[in-house]
């Protein structure tokens, strides 16, 4: 079953970058990984995804066309686009509390599951805006996962963590995966990131997707996902690969 299908989804943008007649789709119990450079066009397709742009094509999520079933779609979704949506002068508590808001019934025990799985529960009365880089982006993280949705969108995840950081967020998202079958689409610049966390991938260059693969079918004719970006990047520019 596929969680996610987009086909012919096109989003051009005045300076006419963007993302043109991009297709793919993410089955249940994916993690797939869009593998790009920044300006690829990877956050162009998950706002898309989120109705947060316009855009002509077809988002299909859950069997459910996005604008007919957005609502339904985003009670089973969970996501951290670019920067999180943090205010400044609340704490970290109450950031999420203000997220669950509009989903109603008691989020208590949830919230708490969420503050330690990222590992701010320490820091749960203190204001987001003394936070660092990091510690936003595990807020942000939070958020997403509060309402233990079945699908995560997450662009960027390990932005501004420490190593440390970013190896606890990978084990968390293979955890979600392992132990509850949530399905994730993962943005990342980083090819190194994508080969540790994700099952799938979909190269992103220059607003289309021009490799779709599985990691493992990649690593058997690749030293690592790098090696197989820069193949693939060199055959669509034509040039002669080594």
């Amino acid at each position: 079953m596929n969680v996610v299908e987009i086909n012919n989804l096109t989003k051009l943008y005045k300076n006419g970058r963007g993302v043109r007649n991009v297709n793919f789709s993410v089955e249940q119990g994916d993690i797939m990984g869009l593998l790009g450079p920044n300006g690829s066009g990877k956050t162009t397709v998950m706002k898309a995804m989120l109705n947060l742009v316009n855009s002509s094509g077809s988002i299909r999520i859950f069997g459910l066309d996005l604008k007919d079933g957005f609502e339904e779609i985003m009670s089973k979704t969970g996501a951290l686009i670019e920067a999180p949506a943090i205010y400044k002068d609340m704490s970290a508590q109450k950031n999420i509390e203000l997220h669950v808001a509009p989903y109603g019934g008691d989020f208590k025990e949830r919230i708490e599951r969420a503050l330690r799985m990222v590992h701010l529960y320490d820091y749960k009365n203190d204001k987001a805006g003394k936070f660092s880089l990091g510690m936003k982006q595990r807020l942000g993280l939070a958020i997403a996962f509060v309402t233990e949705p079945d699908f995560i969108i997450l662009d960027e995840p390990v932005n501004g963590l420490d190593i440390e950081g970013v190896v606890e967020i990978r084990e968390i998202i293979k955890r979600l995966n392992a132990e509850r079958g949530v399905t994730f689409l993962i943005s990342s610049h980083i090819a190194s990131e994508i080969e540790k966390t994700c099952n799938k991938a979909a190269v992103m260059y220059e607003g289309e997707i021009i490799s779709r693969t599985t990691v493992e079918d990649a690593l058997r004719l690749h030293p690592s996902m790098e090696d197989y970006f820069l193949d693939v990047v060199k055959d669509k520019r034509g040039e002669v690969c080594i």
